[in-house]
C-alpha cells in the first residue's frame, strides 16, 4: 500500500490562516524590523498591517502604539518573556515574545503573540474592587457585631445577677438548649447574648427570632426556608431559613410561648431529629446551631390548658434560667440609672444629673416594665428635662401618682394584720381617687385592672368627692 502524502501548506494558505487568528501575530527579524503582522493589529492599534510591516519596532513604540516593548527583553535574556501592554486605543494585551534561533545559536526572529484581555482586565479590576469592599464590609460587620454583642458591666453589680451569670457561664460551655424565663423587660435577650458570647460558638452568628412578631402562617418558611417554586409568590431562587442562617452560631427564639401548636410540633420534630426539610424541598438539612428560647409566659400553666405541648416544654427545659423582675433587684436600680444616664447624655449631648429625691423615687417604684421601662424613662428625662438636674417633679404623672398614693405611716389603731392591710388599702384607694379622679387613672397608677379599681372605689370611696384639677392651657 502506497504511503499517503501529508498535504503541505503553501505561503498563501499559511498567511490566510494567520491573518484570521483572533490573537495578534507579530514577527520581527534580528534587526527589529517588522516582517509580518496579521489583521488583529487593526483592532489593537487602529492601523492596517501594511502601515506596520517594514518599520522598526523601536520606531513604532515611539509612536505610542503600545508600551512597554518586549523584544529588547527577549534579545537580552534569549528566552520567551510575557508581559502586559497598553495600546493607543486603550486596550490591554497579554503579549508573549518567543525567540527563534539560527544554526549558530543567534536570534534570527522574534515572534510575538498578543491576546486582548481588556474585558478580562476589567473583570479583574472589578473583582479586586469587590474584594476590597468585602474586606471593608467584613470589618464593619465585625465592629457592629461586637457592639451588638456587648454586655454592660452593670450586670455584675447585682448579687442576684452575679449568681445567674455564673450559672449562665456553666450552661454556655455545653451545647444544649436553654430556656430563659422572666417578665418583659427583665433582660432575657441580653442574657441570651451573654450565653452565646461565652460559648464555643461565640465566633458564629447570633440570630434573634421574635416568635410574636412573625405571622404564624409565615413562621415555617422563615424558620426553615423554602425551595424554588414552593408556593405562589415565592422567590424564584428559594430562600435560606433562619436556622441555616444561624449555622455555627446561636438561634435565639424569643417569645417561644407565642408559637402555634402546629409550629410547636414542627419545632419539636427538628429538635428531636436534629434535621429538617425546607418548605417544598426534599434535601435533608442538618441543624448546626445552638438554640436558646425565652418567654414571659408561664409555660407550665399553658401546658395544663393545652396551649403548649408538654413534650416540647420538657425538650426546651433542659437548662432553665429565671431572671427576677427589677422590683426584686433594688440594688441594680442605681447602677442602671447611672449607666443609662451616661448613655443618653452622650447620645443627646446633654449633661444631666439625677437628684437624691429622684433617685429615691426610683428606688421606691416597682417598675412593672422592668429594665426596659427604666431605660425608656431615663431617655425621656434626658430629652425633656429643662435644667441640668433631673428632680422628682420631672417624673411622669403616673409615676408621681404611685409615689403620692403611698401613705407615710402604717395605720396605728389596727387590731390585727388583716385590719391593718384593709386600712392601708382604704387609705391608698381614697387618696388615689381623690387626686386622680377616675377609676381608669387609679388602675393605671396602681397597676391593677379597671374592674378591680371600680370595685375598690365603690367599697371605700362612696360619697367621696375627688379633687378637680385645672387644665393647663398650652
Amino acid at each position: 500500500m502506497a504511503e499517503e502524502k501529508i498535504p503541505q501548506l503553501d505561503y498563501d494558505t499559511l498567511k490566510k490562516i494567520l491573518d484570521n487568528s483572533h490573537d495578534e501575530i507579530y514577527v520581527t527579524n534580528a534587526d527589529g524590523i517588522v516582517i509580518y503582522v496579521n489583521n488583529a493589529c487593526e483592532r489593537h492599534y487602529g492601523v492596517k498591517a501594511s502601515d506596520i510591516i517594514g518599520k522598526k519596532s523601536e520606531e513604532l513604540s515611539k509612536m505610542n502604539y503600545w508600551a512597554p516593548r518586549v523584544s529588547p527583553i527577549v534579545l537580552k535574556r534569549k528566552r520567551s518573556f510575557t508581559l502586559e501592554q497598553k495600546t493607543c486605543t486603550g486596550k490591554t494585551l497579554l503579549t508573549t515574545a518567543t525567540p527563534i534561533f539560527d544554526s549558530n545559536g543567534n536570534i534570527e526572529y522574534i515572534v510575538e503573540n498578543s491576546r486582548d484581555i481588556t474585558e478580562s482586565e476589567g473583570i479583574r479590576h472589578e473583582l479586586e474592587k469587590s474584594l476590597r469592599l468585602l474586606k471593608r464590609y467584613k470589618t464593619e460587620v465585625e465592629v457592629l457585631r461586637k457592639k451588638e454583642m456587648a454586655i454592660p458591666d452593670l450586670m455584675h453589680q447585682s448579687k442576684q445577677m452575679e449568681g445567674i451569670l455564673r450559672l449562665a457561664r456553666r450552661v454556655a460551655a455545653v451545647d444544649s438548649i436553654v430556656l430563659l424565663l422572666g417578665e418583659s423587660g427583665t433582660g432575657k435577650s441580653l442574657l441570651a447574648k451573654y450565653i452565646h458570647k461565652n460559648s464555643p460558638r461565640k465566633n458564629g452568628p447570633f440570630i434573634t427570632v421574635n416568635c410574636a412578631s412573625i405571622p404564624q402562617e409565615l413562621m415555617e418558611s422563615e424558620l426553615f426556608g423554602y425551595s424554588r417554586g414552593a408556593f405562589t409568590g415565592a422567590n424564584e431562587k428559594g430562600n435560606i431559613g433562619l436556622i441555616e442562617l444561624a449555622a455555627e452560631g446561636t438561634l435565639f427564639l424569643d417569645e417561644i410561648g407565642e408559637l402555634s401548636l402546629k409550629m410547636q410540633a414542627k419545632l419539636l420534630q427538628v429538635l428531636q431529629d436534629n434535621q429538617y426539610f425546607k418548605v417544598g424541598g426534599r434535601e435533608i438539612k442538618k441543624v448546626n446551631c445552638r438554640i436558646i428560647t425565652a418567654t414571659n409566659r408561664n409555660l407550665q400553666q399553658m401546658v395544663e390548658k393545652g396551649e403548649f405541648r408538654e413534650d416540647l416544654y420538657y425538650r426546651l427545659n433542659v437548662f432553665e434560667i429565671e431572671i427576677p423582675p427589677l422590683r426584686f433587684r433594688k440594688d441594680e436600680i442605681e447602677p442602671l440609672v447611672n449607666y443609662f444616664l451616661e448613655k443618653y447624655n452622650k447620645k443627646y449631648k446633654q449633661n444631666h444629673r439625677i437628684s437624691e429625691k429622684c433617685m429615691q423615687a426610683f428606688l421606691n417604684y416597682d417598675w412593672p416594665g422592668n429594665v426596659r421601662e427604666l431605660q425608656n424613662l431615663i431617655e425621656r428625662l434626658v430629652v425633656v428635662s429643662p435644667g441640668p438636674v433631673i428632680d422628682d417633679i420631672d417624673l411622669p404623672k403616673s409615676f408621681q401618682s404611685v409615689q403620692k398614693s403611698l401613705p407615710p405611716d402604717l395605720p396605728k389603731n389596727s387590731s390585727s394584720l388583716g385590719d391593718a392591710i384593709s386600712q392601708l388599702e382604704k387609705e391608698i384607694i381614697q387618696k388615689a381617687y381623690q387626686e386622680l379622679g377616675s377609676s381608669y387613672e387609679v388602675a393605671k397608677a396602681l397597676h391593677i385592672s379597671q374592674s378591680k379599681a371600680n370595685r375598690l372605689i365603690r367599697k371605700y370611696c362612696s360619697g367621696q368627692k375627688q379633687l378637680k384639677t385645672k387644665s393647663k392651657v398650652t
